[in-house]
């Protein structure tokens, strides 16, 4: 087993502390709250080798999700990435927002942060057409 941390939280916690009368008072205190992960060795092996293919921009998306299918969602928001990048004007900017997005996806990857899911949206279904009412063929009174 490997206790590995992952991050930090700024928190607000309250610390109670006597006054100089002696009566207990309560104040907020800024702290950090650690975040920890606990995995057997062979998850971060396999994180690891998970986050070399996203860093690999010479593997295609195709190939390493049909390899790795736990990186579907992380190929979506790299995708996202390069979308969002064509609204900047230099190139330069652009291959340098992709580059740093990946490197940021490859990075949580490997620390064992949740992968990213894929979100599927609903398709709303229309409700079917009602028949056309022949009115000739209605009997009337």
């Amino acid at each position: 087993m490997i206790l590995q941390r992952t991050g930090r939280d700024a928190v607000t916690v309250q610390r109670e502390e006597k006054d100089v009368d002696g009566q207990i008072q309560s104040r907020p205190v800024d702290v950090y709250r650690n975040r920890w992960v606990i995995e057997k060795r062979e998850f971060f092996e396999e994180r690891a080798e998970a986050a070399r293919i996203v860093r690999d921009e010479t593997i295609k998306p195709r190939e390493a999700v049909r390899e790795h299918p736990e990186l579907a969602g992380t190929y979506l928001s790299l995708r996202a990435a390069e979308l969002a990048a064509r609204g900047l004007r230099d190139s330069e900017d652009q291959r340098r927002f992709v580059s740093q997005v990946r490197r940021a996806l490859a990075d949580d990857i490997e620390r064992g942060e949740p992968l990213q899911p894929v979100r599927l949206r609903e398709r709303s279904i229309p409700a079917p057409a009602r028949p056309a009412r022949d009115v000739a063929h209605e009997i009337t009174r």
